[in-house]
């Protein structure tokens, strides 16, 4: 646990740093709707972006609002600070608002970011959305190979998806343990392996998740505590985990993008691996962001409530950042909805960084009370 603990602090975590020593690059990323595969297929280590252990917004207040939601700011004012100087570039997308504003601003503002991508990803998952999307990733390919004097090829992508489906495989494996009874592994735990999975190279973190699998029978069994699932906003800090656990609930499930949504669905790769990551990233478990029949509201709320049965869940902590868009709106719907089927629901309203941890312990526990 100690290496992935390590491979999910502050960045540049020592992966990065040991990358970057021997002369190759790197590439940051926002958001797990973007294909990386294409940026390792190219041999560049892809990291999703993160502002843990970044305490400032300074600089971003200066230009972004207050009500633009905190995970923006803390991360461009990270960017301002030169505290993403190991990185050779950055891919982004039209997430939502918030992060497209705070790409803009990086975009005039950080000279020091060479390479800068924009991918227009639809809010829809139709034929037509897939053939867009084809052409995004096609065009992400030609401007990695242009500016990084690279050969991205066909067999090339197919490996890397080989590779990213042997990750994906492997963190499948280890939410299957988490079904069980008692568990040989926490929530806090848990969010430390699918954070590392972003922000360091695949093959070794295959090698480490196997080794782990192996030895994981051997650890003590959880037992007695409320099963807890954690949906909600981006969340990238285990601590925040930990602070639920530590009052006596045990998180054993996700639908957070730092978790299953990450690795939830496997794209084939039997054909046309591009076409194959357009179709396995549009229309693999929706956030918010999606809004046609094959990723809205009911679509997540199907993909929530087979979680909640197949891992056997007691209630439901919903993490909303505030000021986000999106979760406000799914906050209302699956609070809504919940009520009705009667699933127990804690609603946490957060900022990026932890903090307010005293009214959080209060109504955690008082939440953790009625379950119990």
């Amino acid at each position: 646990m100690k290496k992935f603990e390590s491979a999910a602090s502050p960045l540049p975590n020592p992966w990065i740093t040991k990358w970057k020593k021997d002369g190759k690059k790197v590439i940051g990323y926002f958001c797990c709707y973007i294909p990386d595969e294409i940026i390792h297929a190219g041999g560049i280590l892809p990291y999703r972006i993160s502002a843990r252990g970044h305490t400032d917004t300074t600089h971003a207040d200066g230009l972004l609002s207050r009500l633009n939601c905190s995970s923006a700011r803390y991360i461009l004012d990270k960017a301002l600070t030169d505290g993403f100087n190991f990185s050779d570039g950055l891919v982004a997308f039209n997430s939502c608002d918030h992060m497209r504003r705070m790409y803009d601003n990086w975009k005039y503002k950080v000279k020091s970011t060479q390479y800068m991508h924009f991918l227009s990803i639809p809010h829809h998952t139709d034929d037509l959305a897939i053939k867009w999307f084809i052409k995004e990733i096609k065009t992400l390919k030609e401007s990695l190979e242009k500016h990084f004097k690279v050969q991205i090829t066909e067999d090339k992508i197919k490996s890397s998806t080989k590779l990213y489906n042997e990750t994906r495989a492997l963190l499948s494996k280890l939410y299957e343990t988490r079904k069980t009874e008692a568990p040989r592994i926490s929530g806090t735990e848990a969010l430390n392996i699918t954070t590392a999975a972003t922000a360091i190279p695949k093959e070794d973190f295959n090698e480490m998740l196997s080794q782990f699998l192996k030895e994981l029978p051997n650890r003590e069994n959880i037992v007695g505590k409320p099963r807890l699932m954690l949906i909600g906003s981006i969340l990238d800090e285990p601590d925040y985990v930990k602070i639920i656990e530590d009052l006596g609930g045990l998180v054993v499930t996700d639908s957070l993008c730092f978790g299953t949504r990450y690795f939830w669905d496997m794209p084939d790769t039997s054909q046309d691996p591009i076409e194959n990551l357009a179709i396995k990233y549009l229309t693999k478990s929706p956030c918010p962001r999606m809004i046609d029949a094959g990723g809205d509201f009911k679509v997540r709320e199907k993909f929530m409530l087979d979680m909640i049965k197949n891992f056997h869940i007691d209630g439901v902590v919903f993490e909303n950042m505030k000021f986000c868009d999106f979760w406000t709106g799914e906050r209302y719907m699956t609070q809504k909805r919940f009520k009705e089927l009667g699933v127990p629901i804690l609603d946490l309203e957060r900022e990026y960084v932890t903090s307010g941890i005293g009214q959080m312990k209060t109504r955690v526990q008082a939440f953790l009370e009625v379950l119990e």
